[in-house]
């Protein structure tokens, strides 16, 4: 799990589900597909020849600690991730479509990958990447923008509950209004998005904003100029809104996020173990919570180095000494980063780019 995991909707295309794209040959997709695993190798090879010193640092504070601990952390990172997939086939199900167990996880695993290695635009290549093999399995383009978009706000509401438990739990009035400000960014997406997709009122304005934007920006972009792209953008959001989700449904999507982050916090606990510190339970979640910030902020591929910097600190800051917190943080990093990157990579390399899904094919998966 790390935080890029859960991401909202991408960019998609401006239109209403459809009953299939049309499909690129496949000799156009093979030399793509090419680009795209070399591009990833490539990036790769230059991150461990930038950063070989501090993977070096890394590897000598690795020395002693406890390999059965560290082990168990490394099972229950996946679980996390695993809770992700299972997350995606939910909604997908729900809402009409399928996605079978190993496509749906090499697909999340990936996705995390991209959205780990590549600068800058990390979430967003993930995002795209994500929706592409979501819709090649068969679904349909708003189908799978809906379940994206409803697991980005899954994630971001299960987030600020763990945050908001980790603000009340100090016991100081910050931390009380810590956790009044997390539960309300969770809040204010979710109901943002539902008057957005079932209030027309609220619809219209939002169409009416982006539609004032486009003709600004078609100065510049072409494909912008067209007046019909206030239509699009309403007819995209009135077929989003077209699905629903049921209680169960809705109620399972946000048990799946909260474990993911959930089950992430206990990874940090055990790297503590691993390496012979005690955990600071009172004070774990909002360290926990700063290296999930540090990287949210994308300042280097994966967060290399700001992630165990802030996660350290944070750490120090709760009571632990240094020499014990560093060796912690890499420990968790080992596992929750460098792990499902290398997971994800080789799911990269082995998934042939194919073809898209027929319903024929669904029904014999």
């Amino acid at each position: 799990m790390s935080p890029e995991e859960g991401q909202p909707l991408p960019a998609g295309q401006l239109s209403a589900p459809d009953e299939g794209p049309v499909v690129e040959p496949a000799g156009r997709r093979r030399p793509m597909g090419l680009l795209l695993r070399g591009l990833l190798v490539l990036v790769a090879v230059v991150l461990v020849v930038v950063f070989r010193h501090r993977i070096a640092e890394w590897w000598d504070g690795l020395v002693g600690v406890a390999w059965k601990w560290v082990l168990l952390a490394a099972v229950v990172q996946l679980l996390s991730m695993q809770c992700l997939v299972e997350q995606q086939r939910g909604l997908l199900r729900a809402g009409g479509g399928s996605a079978p167990l190993g496509s749906a996880t090499s697909t999340i695993y990936a996705g995390n990958t991209i959205s780990a290695t590549v600068p800058v635009a990390g979430a967003a290549a993930s995002a795209a990447y994500t929706y592409r093999r979501l819709h090649a399995l068969g679904n349909s383009t708003g189908l799978v923008g809906w379940a994206l978009a409803v697991s980005g706000i899954a994630a971001t509401a299960s987030l600020a509950v763990v945050l908001a438990v980790g603000s009340a739990v100090t016991g100081s009035l910050v931390g009380a209004l810590g956790a009044f400000l997390a539960t309300v960014a969770g809040v204010v997406p979710v109901a943002g998005l539902v008057l957005v997709l079932r209030h027309a009122r609220t619809r219209a304005v939002v169409v009416r904003w982006v539609s004032r934007a486009a003709a600004v920006l078609g100065r510049w972009v072409p494909a912008l100029r067209s007046d019909r792209v206030g239509l699009r953008v309403d007819e995209l959001l009135s077929s989003l809104g077209s699905f629903r989700l049921s209680p169960l449904a809705g109620s399972a999507a946000g048990f799946y996020a909260l474990a993911n982050w959930v089950l992430d916090v206990a990874t940090l606990a055990l790297a503590l173990v691993a390496v012979g510190a005690p955990v600071p339970w009172q004070g774990l979640l909002l360290a926990w919570a700063a290296g999930a910030l540090a990287s949210s902020a994308r300042l280097t591929p994966g967060g290399i180095g700001v992630v165990e910097t802030a996660l350290a600190s944070a750490l120090v800051a709760a009571g632990l000494p240094a020499s014990q917190a560093v060796p912690a943080v890499l420990v968790y990093r080992l596992v929750s980063l460098w792990l499902l990157v290398g997971i994800g990579a080789l799911f990269l390399v082995a998934t042939p780019a194919g073809r898209r899904r027929t319903p024929d094919d669904a029904a014999r998966a």
